[in-house]
């Protein structure tokens, strides 16, 4: 260990060994044991003695292997590639949808939708047409750092999405976006708000007007570096056991900018291109320089995770899904006002993807398609789809159709999308409003968009090593993570330990416990919000 740059220590144990349901955890290691585990460590057989090494997880939103891999062969990201050559690498498969909310909820929970009800940005509403914008309150799995608190380590969240308005942590916690209209109120302890000096919150819903390009890519620029800045201070000058930050300016800049790149997509300005040809790539070499800077702060004793919550691709073409649903009769607008509808049996909710949900009496607002006819419906959705022709390629616009049992079970399948769609490759679903065309260039700003398929990298003393690029689930995230620190698994996981990534004679010597405990929080158990939280949330444009 370097005590001048590696401030990381064990945490103190607030609770005994028996309330943890855990082990004993060793005391923080003399020098002379520190040198010795160095020493151990060049040896790939060496066990890691009793105390778990500290875990340093660096999400870079939207990562995908079809960026990274010519910049790889261009030797243009060398510190990425050394923990490739030191540790494992594989694809890591999200969940449906493939956007932000779901994903790092279930990254962070280790259950799918159903269990952890984060399906979007926002989520309907019984009482209004108008759907709310999702917060960390709608999140009804506990998240990795509520059980490892438990076990005595303390942890270090920062810029993880949807975790909004922070939680209370034994350590420190900066939440993620979105923020509604909050400009404030986004750290634990409070205090260490004001610690962080200029912090700019991530804002949600940008766009790219034209010749704004300069000005939003500084600004993707800007947000990154304060926000690394302030991650590498808390990295070196905290004590944590868990340090997990997200930066989502690798994903923005490639919803944005991946037009100037790509001479095939449709967008593609020649004159702009040589301006902003190289905004990708030249985004993800500084993130390269800072991930090195993060991994030599940490040091070699650290188990080190590099994740994506999806991929990326081009977008050439898009879907109007609202006038789909017009096409097919499950929106009848009124003749008085096309723009509204006179009858509504299914609907797309959110702002983007192939989501599509049944107007259920009872349960949606206004809803008026019996319970008894909602199967019918999802299916006639399903089965309109799978008809759907890309008029470019001849080809089925959609490449996978779900109904939600497919894809979801837990207490929340309830508030899931009805019908998940996803579209082929460079194909977009959108949200323009009815004008009689079913396709054409995407409306939205956007010139790339999520894929299923993330990045996973890793290295370091628990992880295994490999020269083949696995695959892997972003499920499997938070019980990896359990096992590194030796924690019993929650027993309502629908992850598992990913083998083939940690160390395949260490997971044998320690199988994987799980306890009595639970992740998920029941429905009865679910806490109303109080006076003070509903204010605080109507302030931030969370709830009407």
């Amino acid at each position: 260990m370097k005590p001048d740059r590696v401030r990381w220590k064990p945490a103190p144990r607030r609770l005994s060994d028996a309330a943890r349901g855990g082990r004993a955890r060793g005391a923080a290691a003399p020098l002379g044991a520190a040198l010795a585990l160095a020493v151990c460590l060049t040896h790939s057989g060496c066990g890691l003695g009793d105390e778990p090494p500290p875990v340093l997880v660096i999400g870079l939103d939207g990562a995908t292997f079809e960026v990274l891999d010519p910049l790889f062969e261009q030797g243009l990201l060398p510190n990425l590639a050394a923990l490739r050559e030191r540790g494992t690498e594989g694809v890591l498969e999200t969940v449906s949808p493939a956007i932000s909310p779901p994903a790092w909820t279930s990254a962070t929970t280790g259950v799918n939708p159903g269990k952890h009800n984060v399906y979007d940005f926002f989520h309907v509403s019984k009482t209004s047409p108008q759907p709310f914008l999702t917060s960390a309150l709608d999140r009804r799995a506990r998240p990795v750092w509520w059980f490892l608190n438990r076990a005595g380590y303390r942890t270090g969240i920062l810029n993880i999405p949807m975790t909004f308005p922070p939680d209370g942590v034994d350590g420190f916690f900066i939440s993620g976006f979105p923020f509604g209209q909050a400009t404030t109120g986004f750290t634990y302890p409070k205090e260490l708000e004001e610690e962080l000096g200029e912090y700019p919150l991530d804002l949600f819903g940008e766009s790219l007007p034209a010749g704004r390009e300069r000005e939003l890519l500084d600004h993707f620029r800007h947000t990154f570096e304060r926000h690394q800045t302030v991650a590498k201070r808390l990295l070196t000058e905290k004590d944590w056991d868990l340090f997990w930050v997200v930066f989502t300016g690798t994903d923005k800049v490639q919803h944005y900018y991946w037009k100037f790149s790509d001479p095939k997509h449709p967008g593609y300005d020649p004159v702009l291109a040589d301006e902003f040809g190289t905004a990708i790539r030249d985004f993800f070499v500084r993130v390269d320089e800072v991930v090195g800077e993060f991994v030599a702060a940490a040091g070699p004793e650290c188990n080190v995770i590099v994740l994506s919550d999806h991929g990326f691709g081009p977008i050439y073409e898009e879907l109007r899904l609202f006038q789909w649903l017009r096409d097919e009769g499950f929106i009848v607008p009124d003749p008085a006002n096309p723009q509204v509808p006179l009858t509504l049996d299914a609907y797309a909710p959110g702002a983007f993807g192939g989501l599509l949900r049944v107007s259920l009496l009872g349960r949606d607002f206004q809803g008026r398609v019996p319970p008894e006819e909602a199967a019918e419906v999802r299916e006639r959705l399903k089965e309109r789809l799978a008809a759907l022709v890309d008029p470019e390629t001849g080809e089925p616009f959609a490449e996978r159709i779900f109904v939600r049992d497919e894809l979801y079970h837990g207490p929340y399948v309830e508030n899931a999308p009805d019908v998940v769609f996803l579209e082929r490759s460079t194909r977009f679903v959108g949200r323009a409003a009815p004008s009689g065309d079913l396709f054409g260039p995407p409306s939205y700003t956007f010139s790339g968009y999520h894929r299923p398929e993330g990045i996973l990298l890793g290295a370091g003393p628990s992880i295994g090593r490999s020269a083949e690029r696995g695959t892997f689930s972003i499920l499997d995230i938070a019980p990896t993570i359990y096992w590194l620190f030796d924690v019993a698994l929650p027993n309502d996981l629908d992850g598992d330990v990913a083998e083939g990534f940690v160390r395949g004679d260490l997971l044998d010597a320690r199988p994987v416990q799980t306890s009595s405990e639970s992740a998920v929080i029941l429905p009865e158990n679910v806490d109303e919000l109080s006076a003070e939280e509903r204010e605080v949330l109507e302030s931030h444009g969370y709830v009407r």
